[in-house]
């Protein structure tokens, strides 16, 4: 690579633009137009490459944080929260553990007796599923009355009409069957 110069220095900003240098070329032109005189037509190129030449320039490395270290009497600490957070776990595990399976399905259920509120599974799963056979009873019961209610209409509504003949009977017998 020959010196850059103000001979040569527009052929090699077209090659610049171009993308044809190299990283040598590209450096010595960011030294070329960070120093000396510059030729007018070409001024204007100076702030981009400073800007680019600034970008070559490694930044410097920064200093490794250093984290003060625990005295014997924290690390004394910090075992006992462990310890303590490892008992509770064990601890909440084994009371879980006496419940049934099914239960486990209703964790984060509650009921409210009395104003209190009640999280015990023991208490809380029977009573939901006292509250369930309730409602089903119910629904048993409304499933029922709407039977009897529909054969009530149903027998009400033939009594209206003339069933001896053949075609008002079946027109009748055809429009109760949904």
């Amino acid at each position: 690579m020959k010196e850059i110069d103000q001979n040569n220095v527009s052929r090699y900003v077209e090659r610049f633009l171009a993308g044809e240098t190299t990283s040598a070329e590209e450096r010595a032109l960011y030294d070329y137009f960070s120093h000396g005189h510059i030729p007018a037509e070409l001024e204007s190129y100076r702030e981009m490459f400073a800007w680019y030449g600034s970008l070559s320039q490694a930044p410097a490395a920064p200093e490794p944080i250093r984290l003060p270290r625990l005295r014997r009497w924290q690390w004394t600490g910090v075992a006992a929260t462990v310890a303590l957070l490892l008992g509770l776990g064990f601890v909440f595990r084994m009371q879980t553990a006496d419940l049934p399976e099914e239960y486990m399905a209703y964790e984060g259920s509650y009921i409210i007796r009395d104003g209190k509120k009640i999280t015990d599974l023991r208490v809380v799963v029977p009573e939901i599923r006292r509250n369930d056979q309730l409602v089903s009873e119910r629904l048993s019961q409304l499933d029922r009355s709407l039977e009897e209610a529909e054969d009530a209409f149903d027998r009400a509504l033939m009594e209206d009409f003339d069933m001896s003949d053949p075609d008002v009977a079946e027109v009748v017998k055809a429009s109760l069957s949904y």
